[in-house]
Formats: structure tokens, C-alpha cells, sequence
């Protein structure tokens, strides 16, 4: 749940040897079980049916509760708890846009990973780990279009009001999914056979494990030290990151 290791090379610091490899392995595991083995619930991705892409669909329509809340009667009704599952997972991911000024001076752009995590999550949110060097220094401006949208505070506080609609939705949403128990139980049975419900969780707890492997270098380069803040970032799952991504500085404010 912490950043790499950094030696000086040069001008720029050097990743330590082993921190690349390690990830590599660590997404061919994720990529392996998650996606091609028969180990978890529900068929893999070499079987997949088109009721499971039905319902990544109708998942993605439901996305940040919008269609449910505005058009009931149109939005595709799904279980609640599912529909809390696939909105902090996809906001997690979108979370991570908050980073996208480490994409400067990279040997790859990050703006195709950050789509990639938007919408495949860890397929492509550990490889850019993998690929990426530690970058700590301060850009130069002026900042894109993109680092713009992605700087502003009003992306993270949004994120997390839809990861806490989400857990209240999950709760009370949609009466006819029953009580507490009753929701829980019927959860748990659909997390037992569909691998897309499934994966939900890994790729939640996967986020959680590498979500502050990029927090040292943003304090670097924004020139804050804030020891709090930064094992929030890297120990509270999602919360940690739009705590962190709300308090940190503006490079105006740094400067």
C-alpha cells in the first residue's frame, strides 16, 4: 500500500528493480484468476454469455445512480447492493484520474490507461504501475486541458457523494429487494455465481492494496509533507484518496 522505492540515476530517480516485476506478476495473477480461470464464480471471459454482457450494460446505464433516480421507470432494475459494487468500483477507477499529471514526461501517454481503468479497471491501472517512472517533479506549465479537470477538487468530492449514495442506495434502494438481511443473503448469492459481480471485489480490494502507489510522488512535486494525510491516502480504501485529493495542495499554492 506504499510507493516504490526510489534511487538517484541521474537527474531523475530510478524505480527500484524489483517493483516492476512484482506488479507485472501481480496483474498476470489478477488477469489470470479474474478473468481466464474456471476458479471464481460464474463462466470466464473465454465463455462469456450475453446475459452477463446484458447486465454490464445495464450496470453502466445505472451508473452514478442518475437514470434510477431521475427515470425509474426506465432505468433496468438491478440489484441495488450490484449496482453499489459496480459504482465504487468505477468511481475508484475514475478516482485515479485525480493522477493524471504523472503522465508527464512518460515513455506512454497515460490518458489511454486512464480510460482503460475507467472502464477495465486493473487491467490497465497495473500496467501503467508497472510501465510508469517515478515522477516527482514539479510541471511545467501550463497545465493541460485534462490536468485542469483532473486538479479540481470538484472530481473527487463528486466521486465520493456517489460512493456514498451508493452504500445508501445498497441499504434502501429499491423497496422490493426487501430488508437488510434479505438484500445481504440475495447479494451473496449472486456474488456466488457471476463472475462480473465477482470481480467487482477483487478489483476493490487490488485498488485498495496499489491505491498510494503514486501519493509520494504528487507530494513531491506539489512540495508537500503532510505524514497524516499521506498513510490516509494509502491505508483508508477510497476515502483515503478523495481526502487526499481534496486537501493536497494546488500547484499555484505550492509554487
Amino acid at each position: 500500500m506504499g510507493d516504490s522505492s526510489t534511487q538517484t540515476k541521474g537527474d531523475r530517480p530510478a524505480q527500484a528493480a524489483w517493483v516492476s516485476p512484482l506488479v507485472w506478476l501481480v496483474w498476470l495473477a489478477y488477469v489470470g484468476y479474474v478473468l481466464l480461470s474456471d476458479l471464481p464464480p460464474g463462466p470466464s471471459l473465454l465463455h462469456t454469455s450475453p446475459a452477463t454482457l446484458q447486465e454490464a450494460i445495464a450496470l453502466s446505464l445505472n451508473f452514478g445512480l442518475v437514470l434510477p433516480a431521475l427515470f425509474p421507470a426506465v432505468a433496468p432494475v438491478l440489484h441495488p447492493g450490484l449496482e453499489a459494487l459496480f459504482n465504487l468500483t468505477v468511481g475508484w477507477g475514475l478516482l485515479l484520474w485525480g493522477f493524471a499529471i504523472d503522465g508527464r514526461g512518460q515513455r506512454l501517454p497515460i490518458l489511454p490507461f486512464l480510460l482503460g481503468t475507467a472502464f477495465l479497471t486493473n487491467v490497465f491501472y497495473l500496467p501503467w504501475l508497472a510501465l510508469r517512472r517515478p515522477n516527482p517533479e514539479p510541471p511545467t506549465p501550463p497545465l493541460s486541458r485534462l490536468e485542469q479537470i483532473t486538479e479540481n477538487r470538484a472530481c473527487p468530492l463528486v466521486l465520493g457523494a456517489i460512493a456514498l449514495a451508493s452504500v445508501v442506495w445498497a441499504v434502501a434502494g429499491r423497496p422490493e429487494f426487501g430488508d437488510g438481511p434479505t438484500r445481504w443473503a440475495s447479494l451473496m448469492e449472486i456474488l456466488q455465481g457471476d463472475r462480473l459481480a465477482y470481480s467487482f471485489l477483487i478489483d476493490l480490494l487490488v485498488f485498495w492494496l496499489f491505491q498510494g502507489w503514486l501519493v509520494s510522488d504528487d507530494m513531491a512535486r506539489r512540495q508537500w509533507v503532510n505524514p497524516a494525510i499521506s498513510w490516509i491516502a494509502r491505508l483508508v480504501p477510497f476515502v483515503g484518496l478523495v481526502v487526499y485529493m481534496v486537501r493536497r495542495p494546488s500547484f499555484e499554492q505550492a509554487a
